[in-house]
């Protein structure tokens, strides 16, 4: 793809600005762009604000107007529940079962006929007024009629089993309220209305109950339409403070966002907003039902409400990107002539980077662009100039710390030889007199020249109480000794320096890993401590034998060392990804946080004078960065040391 942006590029070299600023103008005019997606996006939103408040306003219509229609629907049956509770032929009624059912059973011939007498006109009353049934009921609330022989036939309303329910709270508000009440209630998932007035014959005689199908009163207060998604409920509190919906199964407990919504609208506060309910989001009303003692719910789904403005949405959209792919397709030429020069300066920045310093810039532009490629060019050529003097610097540099080291790494031996040879050459001078007076010794006894034995033989005694030479004797060894090893230690720096001279000269080869490792480890003295190998690369790898080997031995060499007896080593060599792995984890006493930052200086040692000169690390890390790979130490006072060498996977053998 970069390829071919190239190649438009190349063809779209008339299209060129003589400045950076011309450039800028197209960018400036480019963002004319802006304001139009910013217009488009206020006027979408603003378009969906005022939908979505119409819509809110449509739903409060209806539920402002639905709750004029139940009042007046519920006044008009309330009324005519007080107009039949005073009908005389009710009174009458009421009179002969209460009569009956005080004398008799509800099962005894008379109050059988006292039903045969009234049921023609009460059923038909009922059938008419599409009831479930019509109860009368004495003061005690007990049933002493029902229309339909229902269950409630003979119970008495005010028994534990009708505690809180609506048929219970009729009966009791229209003795409380001496007129005709409504209540509503939920049985199971049918909705019942209980509509109770006083039945008045000179005095309160008790109570007549009419129960509307559940059919009636559905069809009335509820309705779905599927076009718009709009639900209309009527929703009833229970003693438990939720709400329970007439007519279906919904149910919100208390505590809930619905229910506080419904317990607000219940007070008189009305709401309207939207919700995430039912599964989706849902544009919904709530207002009292002052009638029903209830809570009326309209909602409409928020998304076929808003289906217009979706649609407008789409088609704003659609236009906008339309243009966006316009402008993409002009930016991406403009962009692509500022890109590509910056692009080719990077790409030969990286080449330099590497260490290619005959990268050169092919920008070819009349501009400041071109300028900087030309600045680019000349900075390179200066670069490859100067890096000669560089190289040379840092190798003189290199030198001349390595040569420092080496000067007082070797100045302290032999300032020691030097000193030792200073004082036996003293001691040679009373070697010679020994040796002198020995001689004429010699010749006295040879020519039994008595006298000249005596005078020798007083002049030895005196001489070896003035010297000492038993004391010059056992001096004598001792400083040869020192002399000795201080001359071993000065060639072991200058054995050691000499793998330094050899890091460039010899050949990689393939070898067999683990037995690299196995051999490196057994040229250290390692009887005390444990070694443990986890070798886990499969294949030979290729690098430069013999000082990849010194390399391990160094660092097995400084493993078994910081070990005490019955220590442990472990070796460990694997792949991680396009590396090489291998590890040295001992059990030794750790290195101090101090020291860590040095372990690799050449000449840097922790160990008493004699036991190491400090380069074993120094040439480790030499040899591995010489092979293209890194060495990093961890180490904790007391638990130990891990050395853990990294090489490049392109050192394996293919």
């Amino acid at each position: 793809m970069l390829k071919r942006l190239r190649q438009r590029l190349r063809s779209l070299k008339s299209y060129q600005f003589q400045s950076m600023q011309a450039r800028m103008l197209v960018w400036m005019m480019l963002l004319v762009l802006l304001p139009v997606l910013l217009l488009v996006g206020i006027g979408m939103t603003y378009a969906e604000s005022r939908l979505a408040q119409n819509m809110m306003e449509d739903l409060e219509e209806l539920t402002q107007r639905l709750q004029r229609e139940v009042d007046l629907a519920v006044v008009a049956q309330v009324e005519d529940v007080r107009i039949f509770s005073r009908s005389p032929y009710v009174q009458g009624a009421m009179v002969d079962f209460l009569s009956v059912y005080d004398d008799r059973e509800l099962y005894s011939m008379e109050y059988q006929d006292q039903q045969d007498r009234y049921w023609n006109y009460l059923a038909f009353y009922a059938e008419k007024h599409g009831l479930t049934d019509l109860l009368f009921v004495n003061l005690k609330g007990d049933v002493v009629y029902s229309a339909s022989q229902s269950d409630l036939y003979g119970a008495n309303l005010t028994h534990v089993d009708y505690s809180g329910t609506a048929i219970q709270r009729a009966f009791q508000q229209a003795l409380w309220q001496m007129d005709s009440v409504i209540e509503v209630g939920v049985n199971g998932s049918d909705g019942f209305a209980f509509m109770a007035s006083p039945i008045l014959n000179q005095q309160l005689i008790g109570v007549v109950v009419l129960i509307p199908g559940p059919s009636t009163i559905r069809q009335f207060l509820t309705t779905t339409n599927d076009r718009s998604k709009q639900v209309l409920s009527v929703y009833h509190r229970d003693s438990d403070g939720g709400f329970n919906e007439l007519f279906g199964d919904g149910h919100f407990d208390r505590g809930t966002l619905l229910s506080r919504i419904l317990s607000a609208a219940y007070l008189g506060r009305d709401y309207s907003g939207s919700v995430n309910e039912w599964g989706d989001d849902w544009l919904i009303s709530a207002r009292a039902l002052p009638a029903l003692n209830a809570v009326v719910l309209v909602r409409r789904e928020k998304n076929m409400a808003l289906a217009a403005i979706t649609d407008l949405q789409f088609s704003a959209w659609g236009v906008t990107l339309i243009i966006l792919l316009l402008v993409f397709l002009v930016s991406r030429h403009v962009s692509g002539s500022l890109v590509a020069p910056l692009k080719d300066l990077s790409d030969n920045l990286e080449k330099i980077a590497r260490g290619d310093r005959d990268a050169r810039s092919q920008v070819e532009r009349q501009d400041e662009l071109g300028a900087l490629a030309h600045q680019f060019n000349d900075m390179a050529h200066s670069l490859r100039s100067t890096q000669a003097q560089l190289l040379q610097s840092e190798k003189m540099a290199s030198i001349g710390h390595l040569a420092a080291g080496v000067a007082h790494e070797i100045n302290n031996p032999m300032s020691v030889v030097t000193s030792n040879m200073d004082t036996m050459r003293q001691y040679s001078k009373i070697y010679v007199q020994l040796v002198d007076m020995y001689d004429r010794y010699l010749k006295a006894a040879t020519e039994n020249d008595s006298a000249g034995y005596e005078e020798i033989n007083r002049e030895l005694v005196a001489f070896q109480q003035q010297e000492d030479i038993h004391f010059v004797n056992q001096d004598m060894k001792e400083l040869l000794n020192e002399s000795l090893e201080g001359l071993g230690r000065v060639k072991s720096i200058v054995g050691s320096l000499g793998v330094f001279s050899e890091l460039d000269k010899s050949e990689e080869q393939v070898i067999d890993l683990n037995e690299c490792l196995q051999f490196a480890v057994s040229q250290v003295n390692s009887q005390h401590v444990k070694v443990h190998y986890s070798i886990d690369v499969k294949q030979p790898v290729r690098f430069k034998h013999e000082q990849i080997r010194k390399a391990f031995t160094a660092i097995a060499d400084n493993a078994i060392k910081a070990c005490a007896n019955e220590g442990e080593l472990r070796v460990r060599a694997y792949q991680r990804g396009a590396k090489t792995i291998i590890e040295f984890q001992d059990s030794g006493t750790g290195i101090e946080q101090e020291h860590l930052a040095h372990i690799f200086d050449p000449f840097y040692t922790t160990r008493p004078v004699g036991e190491g000169v400090g380069l074993g690390l120094s040439i480790a890390h030499s040899i591995i960065e010489a092979h293209g790979g890194s060495i990093k130490l961890m180490s904790k006072v007391g638990k130990g040391t891990k050395v853990q060498i990294a090489l490049p996977s392109d050192s394996h053998a293919a």
